[in-house]
């Protein structure tokens, strides 16, 4: 066991009183549920926009061929330029490449000099763009499948997972009731009211479990009981959150209840076969040929082949392809090693050059000026903000709290859950996609999970969590932080 992460010799600390903790994540969770039920029955599921549709442009291949080089070039120069000044200020490079993305979009530039910006991205490439920014969406949710760890729970399994259950139904709840009154400025078109509730509530309830380990990382909480409990929190948290993408994208894209139960239906079908059939199957063959090495371009065939075939199936279901990735990921053993180290090499590969645009062209979508220059916007998204904020922290402190943590730990764990970053923007982006949510939503919700991101580490040094020297060892049995001279178990 590596002492970076020493999952066992913390995991019996996690929670010093797991009945308490257990009784409150119900309570909590039931409450919920009995607020979604409550506001099911006060609304009309059939309150829908009516729907519009654009016209797409052709172009010459090679002039079409020239624009998207020169678009990908700048726009992935500036967003990792702008993810290297991010980690320097102690952010996530996320944070960078959508800023570097606001400033090509109609925020800064789009005002400023909107000839320059026609220039570098002339509409007739933007669907290209987006064809790219699906294929590494893709790759990513592959990575993500790839690093979930089945057995990261250990023995508080059950603690874990209702307290990880309460944090994500109690800020999805109350996201379903704050997305009621802003149904008329935020929802897309043809879309009716509870899918579109239900998508705000799920993408309130995301912690980023990618962005989350590098926090934990980076603040010196890593192998910490806090540390510990977050990262298997959000690893959960981030499963449950695309069950429930899968769900929203099923009612929305199905014609009627028939079809959300036929796509549903297919959609468990096919998790059971993946889960139960093909992934013992890849596993003993990846055993039995384990001293095989493919050569390079076999496995990289084999591997996008499986990646890009499943997000295939799940779109046809009427699931995202995104989901189909992230099955991927699970599928595929990590004891492969006929593969070599090219499932790692994708994922490296996708997060240098592809998923920088991906991120920079989602700062091209929003237009913060508009939602500035609206009153009713800028209302709407400080609602949202709120009550995304509120509900990962309540939810996250009075579960910890009543589990036997001290309050100053159980309130740094629902900063750190409040995190939201790069899987609520694939969240976001998925919705905007599908037209469950307009252009004012993503903004203001991209703005929210931006500010969600930043204000983790801040809050964690104001609650004096995070250690002053990162490469410190910890003392006997426990891990330390410097609080004012102090030093405090963590």
């Amino acid at each position: 066991m590596h002492p970076e992460t020493p999952l066992e010799e913390t995991e019996q600390r996690l929670m010093p009183a797991p009945a308490r903790g257990v009784a409150v994540a119900v309570g909590l969770t039931a409450a919920a549920v009995l607020l979604l039920v409550v506001t099911g029955l006060s609304v009309s599921p059939s309150t829908a926009h009516q729907a519009t549709a654009d016209a797409a442009h052709a172009s010459s291949p090679i002039q079409l061929a020239a624009r998207l080089f020169l678009a990908i070039a700048v726009i992935g120069g500036l967003a990792s330029l702008g993810g290297v000044l991010a980690r320097r200020v102690g952010q996530p490079p996320v944070i960078g490449e959508i800023m570097a993305g606001l400033v090509l979009g109609p925020s800064v530039l789009g005002s400023l000099a909107p000839g320059v910006v026609s220039a570098v991205l002339p509409a007739t490439i933007l669907p290209h763009l987006n064809l790219i920014a699906q294929a590494s969406l893709a790759l990513f949710m592959f990575t993500v499948g790839t690093e979930f760890d089945h057995g990261v729970l250990g023995r508080q399994r059950g603690v874990i997972g209702a307290a990880s259950q309460a944090m994500m139904v109690v800020p999805f709840a109350l996201g379903v009731v704050a997305a009621l009154p802003l149904f008329d400025m935020f929802a897309g078109d043809s879309v009716g009211l509870v899918p579109f509730a239900v998508f705000v509530g799920t993408a309130l309830s995301v912690t980023a479990f990618p962005v989350l380990a590098r926090i934990v990382q980076e603040t010196g909480l890593g192998g910490t009981r806090l540390g510990s409990l977050a990262m298997i929190c959000a690893a959960v948290a981030d499963v449950l959150a695309w069950c429930a993408l899968a769900v929203v994208l099923a009612i929305l894209r199905a014609e009627g209840a028939s079809g959300v139960v036929v796509a549903l239906s297919l959609t468990a079908a096919l998790c059971a076969v993946l889960l139960l059939v093909v992934r013992p199957a890849l596993r003993t063959l990846a055993l039995r040929y384990a001293h095989v090495r493919l050569p390079a371009p076999v496995c990289l065939g084999l591997v996008l082949g499986l990646v890009f075939a499943l997000a295939s199936i799940t779109d046809l279901i009427g699931v995202h392809a995104i989901f189909g990735g992230f099955l991927a990921g699970i599928v595929l053993p990590r004891e492969a090693r006929a593969l070599g180290t090219m499932p790692a090499r994708l994922g490296t590969f996708n997060q240098v050059l592809l998923l920088p645009v991906f991120f920079a062209s989602i700062g091209l979508q929003v237009d913060v000026r508009f939602a500035v220059t609206h009153p009713g916007v800028l209302l709407g998204g400080a609602l949202l903000l709120v009550v995304a904020i509120l509900g990962k922290l309540g939810s996250a402190w009075l579960v910890t709290l009543a589990g036997g943590m001290p309050p100053r730990l159980a309130l740094g764990l629902g900063v750190l859950m409040n995190a939201r970053g790069i899987t609520e923007i694939v969240v976001l982006s998925s919705g905007l996609s599908i037209g469950v949510i307009n252009g004012n939503a993503f903004t203001v919700l991209v703005i929210m999970a931006l500010v969600t991101t930043v204000m983790t580490v801040p809050s964690l040094r104001l609650l004096g969590l995070t250690r002053l020297a990162a490469g410190r060892p910890p003392t006997s049995e426990r891990q330390v932080i410097a609080t004012g001279g102090k030093e405090l178990p963590l």
